[in-house]
């Protein structure tokens, strides 16, 4: 059988993948008690599974209207060993453009430290080091919702 945080995990990505935006916003309490766990159980699974270098963005909210709000950025499922390409690194900028994460400006400065002739592809790290950019990218921008009481 299956772990607690394993379902809770699965059920989350299955309401992402449904979404038409490839996000959701989740009441921490309405799950918890879906899932007869504690509130910290679902906060415990977000903070771990939900994590930048899996290609999702989250924020939080506490209180009594709190919220959990995940969002996927599309990032290839090996992306993290592997690296990611110049087009596929672009898709997640455009992705964070298009969500309000980033404005023109800063979504066309990275894109130009991106590129190929910036990272050298002679080292054959280029599309990890590209891969760690983008996680780094959007760990700030996490950071940066400082008012939304970010999950970390």
């Amino acid at each position: 059988m299956r772990s607690l945080s394993d379902r809770i995990e699965k059920y989350l990505k299955v309401l992402i993948e449904r979404s038409e935006n490839e996000e959701v916003e989740i009441q921490r309490i309405e799950l918890a008690e879906t899932f007869r766990c504690a509130p910290s159980q679902i906060t415990y699974v977000v903070a771990t599974r939900f994590t930048a270098d899996e290609g999702f963005i989250t924020e939080s909210k506490r209180g009594g209207r709190g919220f959990i709000k995940i969002r996927k950025v599309p990032l290839d499922e090996n992306a993290g060993k592997t690296g990611i390409s110049e087009a596929e690194a672009e898709n997640a900028l455009q992705d964070l453009k298009d969500k309000g994460f980033l404005t023109d400006r800063e979504a066309l400065l990275l894109k130009e430290i991106l590129r190929g002739e910036v990272l050298d592809p002679a080292t054959g790290e280029s599309d990890y080091v590209r891969f760690k950019i983008i996680s780094k990218v959007m760990n700030l921008i996490r950071e940066m919702e400082g008012q939304w009481d970010v999950l970390r």
